[in-house]
């Protein structure tokens, strides 16, 4: 979980002087180019370990607006790179969506199980060496009057509007009463699933821990508690596992994990900081861009008359 070193090759070959050249212009010349090349690693190395982002982000209206009206969860797709998954929550058809960053729609995958509530979606590592998965949870229950709950993984489908068979059930009951919750957590240094809890005071953490068991229910072990709660909605673990956001309707909260933590660990203490957000009608889905380079988040429409694809991009 180190993060990596920026190495700047220098050939020195391709500028070396040549008999016209004063000694002192190519002193100047020669460490111009070394800073240049310096400071394009700090440049780099910045930009993937940064935790400031945009204030303002860049929007992109999603459509079609009475299609996508209650989207619910997002991950960015590692094997069709520019889209976006996401999906509707209760009474929504049983689909998964991408789209692209312009907002529009550009495929629809037909899930062969039922949508009784899906809230989130989480992308990244499974039981299958170099396969990328998708989690979908269908976690939501807003009476708590569910005591079975399941996330669904299969993996992603490597074109839009693809048929898909292969799903997985992890079924699920907390060990300490029923709870609606609306966010899910992939950890792709170990694979566990973390799934918070919404509506309380101090929010819970419960983790699945891999391999997850898909044939039984099993239950799931309280991992912590949150320093927060309310009314969290949605939530991401950045692709290297070391940057983790939980959202809510007003704030998107931040967590910078140290190699030697795990998850539980971070979620355990006070967020880093608020990371910036442009307040939006529902706001539910969060993610990490998968190559570090930001975050997106989406809303339901409710009664405004279309919602934005919202990037913040990282300084």
């Amino acid at each position: 979980m180190k993060p990596k070193s920026c190495i700047c090759n220098l050939n020195l070959s391709n500028v070396m002087p040549t008999k016209k050249m004063k000694k002192q212009p190519f002193i100047i010349y020669h460490l111009s180019f070394i800073t240049c090349l310096l400071l394009g690693c700090k440049d780099r190395h910045r930009n993937t370990e940064s935790d400031n982002f945009a204030a303002a982000p860049t929007a992109a209206r999603v459509t079609p607006e009475n299609e996508l009206d209650e989207l619910s969860g997002l991950a960015d797709s590692q094997k069709q790179p520019g889209l976006l998954w996401t999906h509707g929550d209760a009474n929504s058809p049983n689909l998964l969506y991408l789209l692209n960053r312009q907002g529009q729609l550009t495929g629809r995958v037909n899930m062969p199980v039922s949508n009784f509530d899906w809230e989130d979606i989480a992308i990244g590592p499974g039981p299958t060496k170099d396969e990328t998965y998708l989690y979908v949870a269908d976690i939501g229950d807003n009476g708590s009057s569910r005591d079975v709950k399941v996330i669904y993984r299969l993996p992603e489908p490597r074109t839009p509007n693809e048929s898909v068979q292969n799903v997985e059930s992890i079924r699920f009951q907390y060990p300490d009463g029923r709870f609606d919750a609306e966010t899910v957590l992939l950890d792709p240094l170990t694979r566990d699933i973390f799934v918070v809890t919404k509506r309380l005071d101090k929010a819970n953490v419960y983790r699945l821990a891999y391999p997850q068991n898909t044939k039984d229910i099993v239950t799931a072990e309280l991992a912590t508690t949150l320093t927060i709660g309310g009314d969290l909605t949605g939530g991401s673990i950045s692709t290297s596992g070391t940057e983790i956001i939980v959202r809510g309707y007003t704030t998107i909260n931040y967590w910078k994990r140290k190699p030697e933590e795990t998850v539980a660990e971070v979620l355990k203490r006070a967020p880093t900081k608020a990371l910036p957000y442009l307040f939006e009608p529902q706001g539910e889905a969060v993610c990490f861009d998968k190559d570090g380079k930001g975050y997106f988040t989406v809303s339901e429409r409710r009664n405004v008359p279309f919602v934005n694809l919202y990037f913040y991009e990282r300084q």
